[in-house]
């Protein structure tokens, strides 16, 4: 009767070579969260719907991205049924930091408050901009800058990331765009656009996605599809040229959209501002 250290520490040897019990280790759930990845669902959807539909066992979206990067699932490549299929997973203290450091930019305004005329692309003039990747062992990187409306794009060489650069180079193209086609910018949380206040020089306003929601610049992230048919995902964009990047924009720009009736971007440019993009 009572506490007994003994006894206590016997249980613990007993439980510690006994191995630890894992939710997915039940075949039926295993089979389940299994059958859903190969649907494409997530593994935070998979969580949900267990609880939805008041499962005996439930499960934490945790644990079941734990299960995929551990033995004996690991083998089975089901990492590769995620939305960034990524081999190994990243620390979780290394996303915390990322999420931090986004918050160290100054002055975001929410896209929520974005005019009206900019949701719903009534009129030219609002920007989205991202930075386009390449090769990974390079740092050389391509600002695609997008018209909202007319889906006209600016392309720019960079060979860093640095925010300073990104920002020079955004700039220098907005200021030689006319007054009236130059009113918004919409960015993402990237610590590239820390510096996005610089813009305010130019009487543009300035607006951000929310974390991980790039759906909400779809203008540029589908522009940069464009882009990619150019030059494809893991190209070395350290031996492209501006002159290389000023000849693919145009055609793009002089490229009929279907969304457009057909014209083409500079076309709409011109029909409703009187000026289009020429190099």
């Amino acid at each position: 009767k009572g506490y007994s250290p003994v006894v206590a520490d016997q249980m613990a040897a007993v439980r510690r070579h006994g191995g630890r019990q894992h939710k997915l280790d039940d075949p039926l759930l295993c089979s389940f969260v299994v059958r859903r990845l190969g649907e494409g669902w997530s593994p935070e959807q998979i969580a949900g719907r267990l609880k939805r539909i008041g499962s005996h066992t439930t499960l934490c979206h945790e644990t079941v991205y734990r299960a995929l990067y551990q033995k004996p699932l690991k083998g089975e490549r089901l990492w590769e049924f995620l939305r960034r299929g990524h081999k190994k997973r990243e620390r979780w203290f290394d996303r915390r930091a990322r999420r931090s450091a986004r918050m160290l930019i100054a002055g975001k305004v929410s896209l929520s408050e974005r005019p009206d005329e900019a949701t719903i692309r009534s009129k030219v003039g609002h920007w989205e901009t991202d930075l386009m990747e390449g090769k990974k062992a390079t740092h050389h990187v391509v600002s695609v800058t997008a018209d909202r409306k007319s889906g006209a794009v600016m392309l720019d060489k960079l060979t860093t990331k640095e925010s300073r650069e990104k920002m020079d180079a955004l700039m220098g193209r907005m200021s030689r765009v006319p007054f009236h086609v130059r009113k918004t910018m919409t960015f993402d949380n990237g610590l590239e656009n820390a510096d996005h206040r610089r813009l305010y020089d130019l009487r543009m306003l300035t607006y951000f996605c929310a974390a991980y929601h790039s759906w909400e610049k779809g203008t540029v992230e589908n522009t940069i599809g464009l882009v990619r048919q150019y030059l494809p995902k893991g190209s070395d964009l350290s031996h492209v040229t501006q002159q290389e990047l000023m000849t693919i924009s145009q055609a793009i720009n002089d490229r009929p959209r279907k969304r457009l009736g057909y014209m083409t971007p500079n076309e709409v440019l011109l029909q409703e501002a009187g000026w289009c993009i020429t190099s």
